[in-house]
Formats: C-alpha cells, structure tokens, sequence
C-alpha cells in the first residue's frame, strides 16, 4: 500500500512539474508591451502644448509656462512628446510577459 502511495505521489509531482514548466515557458514566448507608468514624472509646456522627460529637458525649447506632472497627465491632456529625445525615453518595447511582469 505504502507503494501505491508513493506512486501516485511521485505522479502528482511530476504533472505540477510538468504544468509549472508549461508555464514558464508561455511566460517567455508570449510577448506584450512594456512602456513607462502612468505616474513617470514630466514637465509640461503649457503654451506649446508638449511634455518632455526630465533626461531631456536641458535641450528642450520650452516656454516659462512649466509644470511638473506625470505622464499619464500628460496624456489626458493630449500633449504631445516634445523631441525625439523624449519620445525616445518613453517608447514601448515588447518584451516577453515574465520578463514584463517583473520591471
């Protein structure tokens, strides 16, 4: 009996081996996009009506009428990147999902 027991067991075992496996693997063949958060810090220009990343904004031509916010913000508000650079920074990349989850 102490066998049988065993058996189914080892069984067991090997089916959640198998399925944790299965699992890990969709986890890196299914691909998604990975960008930056709603609440990533921008500044905004009012009157150009554009955002830009703090990483670019000593190159940026921006006005007076500044504000910091997020991007999510940002893009409620229908601005727009304001170069290259910005719109650099926050691209999405795809990514497999496991890897995704995890930045």
């Amino acid at each position: 009996m102490d066998k049988e027991v065993n058996r189914k067991m080892k069984k067991g075992t090997l089916i959640w081996m198998a399925l944790a496996g299965i699992l890990l693997l969709m986890g890196l063949v299914v691909q998604t996009e990975v960008g930056p958060a709603d609440d990533t810090r921008v500044i905004i220009d009012h009157e150009k009506f554009v955002y830009s990343a703090p990483s670019c904004f000593d190159e940026a031509g921006l006005t007076n009428n500044l504000e910091e916010t997020t991007l999510g913000e940002a893009l409620a508000l229908d601005y727009e990147p304001e170069s290259g650079c910005t719109a650099n920074v926050f691209v999405k990349e795809k990514k497999p999902i496991l890897i995704g989850w995890f930045q």
